[in-house]
């Protein structure tokens, strides 16, 4: 009896052994970007953070970086987002096709409450700066910024 516990015991360990493998195997995987920021913003920011959203890194990457004055609440946002499985273009319907220093096109839009500007970046990104005030529950009204700043916020990260 003493003989089965202990042939008992030592597959037990030799099973878990293999299983830690392969959690380490998997917790090994990295997601390695670099992302140019922008050092230059029409507003001065006094508060920066950064989400990753890692849901699920096999299908979809989100990065996420915000700018933000804690004063007058206005914030810029620059997301990067990718689709593993099928890479997402930029929409261009209701947008306004402008060309980049690079050459490369971007599309901005706007309405009341926010104003962006989308490209497709590298590596397969969609990427985008979206601006907004009160957490994007207020009109733009005086706050609004030309549409040359967000160009600028763009050329910055090419």
């Amino acid at each position: 009896m003493r003989r089965i516990s202990l042939v008992f015991l030592i597959l037990l360990i030799l099973i878990t052994g293999c299983s830690v493998g392969n959690q380490t195997e998997e917790r090994s995987k990295s997601i390695l970007y670099n992302f140019n920021e922008p050092f230059r913003f029409p507003f001065e920011v006094n508060e920066v953070y950064t989400e990753i959203a890692i849901d699920n890194p096999e299908v979809l990457q989100q990065f996420i970086f915000h700018y933000k004055n804690k004063q007058t609440t206005q914030e810029i946002r620059f997301i990067l987002s990718k689709d593993i499985e099928k890479p997402e273009k930029v929409s261009e319907q209701g947008k306004e096709p402008i060309e980049l220093k690079n050459g490369k096109q971007a599309y901005y839009d706007e309405d009341e409450t926010t104003q962006s500007i989308w490209w497709e970046s590298e590596n397969g990104f969609l990427a985008r700066f979206s601006y907004y005030i009160n957490g994007n529950l207020d009109q733009l009204g005086t706050y609004k910024l030309d549409e040359s700043d967000l160009i600028d916020l763009v050329n910055q990260v090419q």
